[in-house]
């Protein structure tokens, strides 16, 4: 408590004493890297020694995370070592779902409808709550008890949350050529399984391009965000989870939800992809001393999880440092392979939500976390600053025109998904509000239109 106490107090000396540092607008992080604790469970807190040992500062423009571990020296002694981290983005265990989304998620939605590939994974041990903070609570906790039966803007997943916002950009009239399709898969031990086609294998491959493609997937269309998360919800029903010591609860496997935007073009093929955002469950990761006990499917489990985790780590580590690295090892294993065209190239933006347990008994496991973020994105766990090369590939030049919020006009109930289009002969140039479509028109003598039909729409044209 005496520690905790004097950072509270240098934390709250040094935002008394700087002014509000806001961040360089004109620029985005290419890379961005949070770190979320979550709340101590009852059993947790009921267990006599088990404390909070973890303590998130917020700063204008980091975040730093304090880990109090417990040590004995040589002679017996007991003294507390403070592990210091530095992020983009720290969250204390009364943030919710949504202040998650609207800091670190929500920026990313405007882009996927401009060309550029969005990626979102939660990393972090089994049971530090990477399932709610994508899916939600509705869609985890069912063996251990927990599941919550009503949903409120508070504990919907970041799948939800982005969905809204998809779905609602797709309203506005410049994007009625663009259909979204959804898809869900798992890697279990090296292979891809479609959870939404009762577990059949696919296939992860390149084109002479460069493209990755996934033969066998299958896509859905979707329409609104609830028919998202009821095919969701019936995919996750097909995920690979086991019990383990730590959750009951446990994902076996890496969940990938695919939403891909795509465009009918005239002068290129029909259905081209032009965005694609990714979200990942990453399984938990493990040590070999937690699984001594279980059974061999279980340690093996374990094992390709871990080795798949470190291929990420690296894969990231490399883009971040840039130059540094000349040879990015996405063949490290299927997870990379899968997420390759979604981290490279200009148009690639990543955020990566690191999940930590409170306890004192996960202190281990909190410590391995937060430095296997910390590698991802190093900075400076005393300033919070970015070492020089990480700074130069990690910020892009941030484009404005895509922070605009759109004009949505109000669409009548009677409207069709696709609205007509009607050319007026006057002389100003703003666009008004598309009305809705009527089967009969009031008669005018002295008015007459011409109807030029083509495959797409209607048009009407208003001739004197």
């Amino acid at each position: 408590s005496q520690h905790r106490e004097a950072a509270d107090e240098e934390h709250s000396d040094f935002m008394s004493g700087q002014e509000s540092q806001s961040t360089d607008e004109d620029f985005e992080m290419r890379i961005r890297v949070v770190v979320r604790k979550r709340p101590m469970s009852k059993r947790e807190a009921a267990q006599s020694g088990d404390v909070d040992v973890i303590h998130p500062l917020d700063f204008d423009d980091h975040g730093r995370v304090l880990v109090y571990q417990p040590k004995t020296k040589l002679d017996l002694t007991k003294e507390v070592e403070v592990a210091k981290f530095a992020f983009d983005n720290v969250y204390d265990e009364t943030s919710n779902n949504l202040d998650i989304y609207n800091t670190s998620v929500k920026h990313l939605i405007p882009g996927v409808f401009h060309g550029k590939w969005a990626s979102v994974f939660a990393y972090g041990q089994t049971g530090s709550g990477k399932t709610f903070t994508m899916m939600g609570s509705g869609l985890t906790g069912k063996n251990a008890g927990n599941q919550a039966e009503n949903l409120s803007d508070s504990n919907l997943g970041l799948y939800f949350l982005a969905a809204q916002d998809v779905f609602h950009l797709a309203e506005d009239p410049q994007y009625d050529d663009i259909s979204i399709n959804c898809s869900l898969f798992e890697i279990y031990g090296g292979k891809l399984l479609d959870l939404l086609n009762k577990r059949n294998p696919i296939r992860c491959l390149e084109d002479s391009r460069g493209k990755v493609c996934f033969p066998g997937l299958s896509e859905h269309p979707v329409s609104d965000p609830m028919e998202l998360m009821d095919i969701i919800e019936a995919g996750s029903l097909n995920r690979s989870t086991g019990q383990t010591q730590a959750n009951a609860d446990s994902s076996r496997s890496h969940a990938v939800l695919q939403l891909s935007l795509r465009k009918n073009t005239a002068r290129s093929r029909r259905n081209t992809e032009c965005g694609r955002l990714t979200f990942i469950d990453l399984a938990g990761s493990e040590r070999g001393a937690d699984t001594a006990n279980t059974c061999r499917t279980t340690r093996m489990e374990g094992a390709e999880i871990n080795k798949s985790l470190l291929a990420l780590k690296e894969v990231i580590r490399a883009l971040a440092t840039g130059d540094s690295m000349k040879r990015i090892p996405f063949r490290g294993s299927k997870l990379t392979q899968v997420l390759k065209e979604g981290f490279v190239g200009k148009n690639s933006r990543t955020v990566m939500v690191t999940c930590v347990a409170p306890n004192m008994l996960n202190c281990d496991h909190t410590l391995n976390t937060l430095r296997y973020a910390d590698r991802v994105k190093e900075r400076d766990p005393e300033t919070g600053k970015l070492s020089a090369a990480v700074a130069a590939n990690s910020t892009i030049k941030m484009d404005k025109s895509l922070m605009k919020p759109p004009k949505l006009p109000p669409r009548p109930l009677t409207a069709p998904a696709t609205s007509f289009r009607i050319d007026r002969d006057d002389s100003s140039e703003e666009e008004e509000a598309p009305p809705p479509p009527s089967p009969t028109f009031e008669s005018d003598e002295s008015a007459s239109f011409d109807i030029i039909e083509d495959s797409d729409s209607i048009t009407l044209t208003h001739s004197p």
